[in-house]
């Protein structure tokens, strides 16, 4: 059966087709009976978890209850908030064998709903992902523990990452984007993605995208514009040896050589990439590239002296970020214009705004909560090799 799926933008959670809105307080006390699904917690517990340096009632609890009950009712029969006498309040969930279902055993139906769920990855659709995941069990279908994981990261399931018993050189490629994405540590980061290739630990697909994507731009960020524009090339010539096969990295790879020329201040440069992002995106208007693009896009247009569409180019960017429901692409845009802002070009209004944005991600997400704890598990895994 598909677990709960908590959306704390809006204080919302879904259950298969079932949608339902809660207040900050219900959200917080379904999300803590969630994770401890199973267990029975006294009204001092639940007090204690979800009004830290606060002093209601035990009463507030019994209300908060009763209120979540009632929004809970089109889950009724297999998600209960249940009252275990002298224990306190514990959330159970009936798990439904059921008969056999044919679906599952059809290999050229798991295939398909395979490279379905790849082309929603690849537009940038997670929510539409989301969506068939949450009724596999409707449409009788399995979705891959691969898929799974991503769809973890880009709703940034940090304590899953921190906490499930999953292979570590599985999750090692997703933690290493959440710490690009989340912090602003580009040495840090830049280390952790050199000894991760060197250490040989990924699965090939990952290696090879960290090596050929994800590290360009890092070096420029380290003062190193040079060796990253080697790399550029470098990473052109693999992609035109592969005949094809990695076509979808050109818009990546120009997009990293924007962002090079951006911080190396080479605004004729860094407008032929525009132009050449311009007409890949035309041909494949993926949500996740044009989020990234915009954010560029709007730097660029600060250095030409552009205010006003450059403001535009960052809201668009947000809002695209937003349609595809990716939170560490959201972080991203947000982290990296933070300190474009703060290094490269000067613009109080425009800083104080994306410092606005930032505070209220960090209310949201917490990411400075997971820093030190994402950084012990990736010295772990290293470490192991």
């Amino acid at each position: 059966m598909a677990g709960l799926e908590f959306e704390p933008c809006d204080y919302s959670v879904s259950f298969q087709a079932e949608k339902i809105n809660l207040l900050a307080k219900e959200y917080a006390l379904l999300e803590f009976l969630y994770r401890n699904r199973g267990k029975a917690f006294s009204r001092e517990q639940l007090l204690d978890q979800v009004w830290p340096m606060e002093y209601p009632g035990e009463r507030t609890v019994d209300d908060h209850v009763y209120r979540l009950r009632k929004k809970m009712k089109p889950w009724s029969g297999k998600i209960q908030l249940i009252t275990m006498r002298g224990l306190g309040y514990s959330l159970t969930i009936k798990e439904t064998p059921g008969l056999s279902v044919p679906s599952l055993t059809d290999s050229g139906l798991q295939k398909q709903i395979g490279q379905l769920l790849d082309t929603y990855l690849l537009l940038g659709q997670s929510q539409s992902m989301l969506a068939l995941v949450n009724q596999q069990e409707l449409l009788g279908v399995n979705i891959s523990p691969s898929h799974q994981m991503f769809l973890r990261f880009v709703r940034a399931d940090l304590d899953w990452f921190l906490e499930s018993d999953a292979e570590d050189r599985d999750k090692l490629y997703w933690l290493l984007m959440f710490y690009y994405s989340f912090y602003m540590e580009p040495e840090k980061s830049l280390d952790y993605f050199e000894r991760t290739i060197e250490s040989g630990i990924l699965p090939f697909e990952m290696d090879r995208e960290l090596k050929v994507l994800n590290i360009l731009g890092l070096y420029a960020d380290n003062g190193r514009v040079e060796e990253d524009l080697q790399r550029v090339q470098e990473a052109y010539r693999i992609i035109e040896k592969e005949q094809g096969e990695l076509d979808t990295f050109k818009v990546h790879i120009a997009m990293s050589e924007m962002h090079i020329h951006l911080v190396a201040g080479s605004i004729p440069e860094a407008k032929r990439c525009s132009k050449q992002i311009e007409d890949m995106l035309a041909d494949a208007p993926y949500l996740r590239e044009i989020s990234a693009y915009h954010g560029l896009c709007g730097k660029l247009q600060l250095l030409q002296g552009r205010r006003q569409e450059a403001a535009a180019a960052f809201e668009y960017g947000l809002e695209a970020a937003e349609a595809a429901h990716n939170v560490p692409l959201l972080a991203r845009l947000i982290m990296g214009t933070l300190r474009f802002l703060k290094t490269t070009y000067r613009d109080p209004k425009l800083l104080r705004t994306f410092q606005t944005r930032y505070d209220e991600f960090e209310r949201v997400y917490k990411p400075e909560a997971y820093k030190q704890p994402m950084e012990q598990m990736i010295e772990r895994i290293l470490g192991s090799v």
